[in-house]
């Protein structure tokens, strides 16, 4: 079950016991991310040897009216052509980046996939859909240039945790479903055909109202976090199918879909949800939830014994479904 707050996780990424203060306000939000605020990023070290470090990929063209996406690029050592993995960041749409995904990125490259670890642009001040937006640009640049990587773009897969668990669903169901409706703007790469051989949401936030009725420890902070990403007027934009994908119309459009989350996580329900809905949609799924862990556990093979185990689970499943694509 959920634990009473959220400093059980954010103790066992610290490395220590840490004392958390909730924000007051969505307009704290920036202030946190800009104050140092980047515990992940202390998990680079013993960082596992790869082929090919690429530290900053600029996606968008030279001249492009947004500076985002960006990407760390790992890539395998051998001749290739590897399978892909999207990777995307979590942090509630308002904080994170590729930085502190380094090690885990990392660790998925050695085990044969090129990894595509971006940045995308964080609410509040680029609120829904341009992070969004940033996911799906990313997915359409590796189908056009990820061969430049040894990359083997017939073979791409998507994956991230929390919102980025969130952003993954979403992606696919833009590019699968079409569910966008003409909400994104695909700037220069709009209409390159993107299809995942396999999407793993990990620890996601699926289900924006469940959040709110069902926060657990996040309980006086989901809301925020919410109107950071949509907007003081949130309420009419949760069940947005690119917003809460336990909504779409569309899941039936999607790829293979392994939902991996730890049974003392609060977003629990949301897997469990999801999953049912998908398996009710026709969509090959599986659902992983891992005895002892707690939000952002594939983190932390060093501290809980089940996490390096799920992750290889994830990579061999990836590895099966990208053979089938």
């Amino acid at each position: 079950m959920p634990h009473k707050s959220s400093v059980n996780w954010r103790s066992q990424i610290a490395g220590h016991a840490v004392e958390y203060k909730r924000p007051g306000a969505v307009s704290e939000l920036p202030g946190r991310r800009r104050n140092g605020q980047k515990p992940f990023e202390d998990l680079n070290v013993d960082l596992p040897e790869i082929g090919q470090h690429h530290p900053l990929v600029v996606m968008r063209p030279e001249g492009a009216s947004r500076g985002t996406p960006t990407a760390e690029i790992y890539v395998p050592p051998g001749e290739g052509p590897f399978p892909v993995l999207l990777h995307i960041h979590g942090g509630g749409w308002f904080t994170g980046n590729a930085l502190g995904e380094r090690k885990l990125g990392m660790q998925f490259c050695t085990q044969g996939f090129v990894v595509v670890n971006i940045d995308y642009a964080l609410a509040p001040e680029s609120p829904f859909p341009t992070g969004l937006e940033d996911c799906v640009y990313a997915a359409r640049w590796i189908v056009k240039n990820i061969a430049g990587y040894k990359g083997d773009p017939s073979r791409i897969a998507i994956g991230g945790g929390s919102a980025g668990g969130n952003l993954t669903l979403c992606t696919a169901l833009a590019l699968h479903g079409g569910d966008d409706d003409g909400l994104l703007d695909g700037a220069d790469l709009a209409g390159v055909a993107v299809r995942f051989a396999g999407a793993v949401p990990q620890f996601a936030v699926l289900d924006l109202p469940r959040w709110i009725m069902e926060p657990h420890y996040y309980a006086g902070v989901a809301e925020m976090y919410i109107m950071s990403y949509l907007g003081a007027n949130f309420s009419d934009r949760m069940r947005q199918p690119l917003v809460s994908p336990v909504f779409s119309p569309k899941l039936d459009s999607l790829c293979p879909v392994y939902l991996s989350c730890g049974d003392e996580d609060a977003l629990l329900s949301h897997s469990l949800a999801m999953t049912e809905k998908l398996t009710l949609a026709g969509v090959p799924t599986t659902l992983s939830v891992v005895e002892g862990c707690d939000h952002e556990f594939l983190k932390l093979w060093h501290l809980l014994p089940n996490a390096e185990p799920e992750f290889k689970r994830i990579c061999a499943w990836l590895h099966a479904k990208m053979a089938a694509a």
